[in-house]
């Protein structure tokens, strides 16, 4: 992964994220999934990062989605 990229998003179920990336690639953006669940029992966090230029718009557009 690029360095300086910020998490926008994350979640411990990988659909939702999923659905974030989905929303966000839609729109134009180009985020990225970092799984940091455990291997064997899959507990942890699924997060979503972008890069600098478009985080902002990343949670404009989160936040516009979660109020629906």
């Amino acid at each position: 992964m690029i360095e300086d990229w910020i998490l926008c998003y994350q979640a411990d179920e990988e659909y939702k994220v999923e659905i974030i990336k989905q929303l966000l690639e839609n729109q134009g953006l180009h985020p990225v999934i970092m799984d940091h669940k455990d291997s064997e029992f899959r507990l942890g966090n699924v997060e979503l990062f972008t890069a600098p230029e478009e985080h902002e718009k990343a949670i404009q557009l989160i936040k516009e989605n979660q109020q629906e």
